[in-house]
């Protein structure tokens, strides 16, 4: 499903700052990353970079009341960008909040109506709320932006499947054999044919 978060945002900085977050991330130093947030803040309080990577270790540390804290900080100085709205919707699940989740996926979708990891997101959530019809529109506006991300595929079949809408179960089923068969040989262990 393309590279990590943390990935992508490492590369709005410079290759040394960018190798640095890099690492942090894969050592898993929470504590470190944040430390270097908090430092970059003491200098440059105003970018937004630095507000969602301080709300990123917090969250990896199960603080996600402090980590919306700096979410919503990075969203005032930089509200267009869907990485802080999303971080912010999953936070609010891990509080248990899904209303708050969705609507923070919603923010991402009002300033980027093309973003298939909003919708994804968006879909998840009401896939586990126990409202596949909720998640269909979802799913399928995922695959329209990104026809090769395999969660939507994969969540669009089980959403079908449990709507009981065979026919379309079969040809998502059929667009995700294309794309990781392994997956979908899983799929239909869980899901069987009806």
């Amino acid at each position: 499903m393309g590279p990590p978060v943390i990935a992508i945002f490492a590369s709005r900085f410079d290759k040394t700052t960018a190798e640095r977050i890099t690492e942090l991330e894969k050592k898993r130093d929470w504590p470190g990353m944040l430390r270097l947030a908090q430092a970059q803040l003491q200098r440059e309080p105003e970018r937004a970079d630095w507000w969602f990577l301080q709300g990123y270790a917090l969250a990896r540390q199960g603080q996600h009341a402090a980590a919306i804290k700096s979410y919503r900080q990075a969203t005032r100085l930089s509200p267009e960008d869907e990485g802080s709205w999303l971080a912010m919707g999953n936070s609010e699940i891990e509080l248990g909040r899904p209303e708050r989740a969705i609507e923070a996926y919603r923010q991402a979708l009002s300033y980027r109506p093309e973003s298939a990891p909003a919708y994804l997101a968006l879909a998840d959530l009401y896939q586990r709320q126990g409202k596949p019809d909720l998640a269909i529109p979802n799913y399928r506006e995922c695959v329209r932006y990104e026809s090769d991300l395999e969660p939507c595929w994969y969540g669009l079949a089980r959403a079908y499947h449990l709507t009981g809408r065979f026919e379309r179960r079969d040809q998502s089923l059929f667009n995700l054999r294309k794309l990781d068969p392994a997956a979908a040989i899983e799929f239909e262990k869980q899901y069987p044919p009806k």
